[in-house]
């Protein structure tokens, strides 16, 4: 019994010290964050959605598919975010 506590608690301390955003949560980030960008301000693109998936659990590349409203029609773009667990960069793709 006092082996099964211990590895309860084990996996309790490992699960309560990661901070990682939720896919979800990131994806929030990052659209607020393209939202405020100068490039996608100054050129009136309105980002539609984005959806992201964690490329492996032991990586912290992420891809995206990201549909924008652009002056010129809609379009569909890949995206290539990197998020360490406290920051995170985006790239969009051509």
């Amino acid at each position: 019994m006092k082996k099964y506590l211990i590895l309860l608690c084990a996996i309790f301390v490992i699960t309560a010290c990661d901070s990682r955003l939720s896919s979800t949560d990131l994806t929030t980030q990052v659209i607020s964050s393209m939202n405020t960008s100068e490039f996608f301000v100054s050129s009136s693109i309105k980002v539609d959605s984005l959806i992201i998936t964690r490329d492996s659990e032991t990586t912290n590349k992420y891809t995206g598919i990201l549909q924008t409203s652009e002056p010129n029609g809609s379009f569909t773009y890949s995206v290539s975010i990197t998020y360490d667990g406290e920051n995170f960069t985006w790239q969009v793709d051509s």
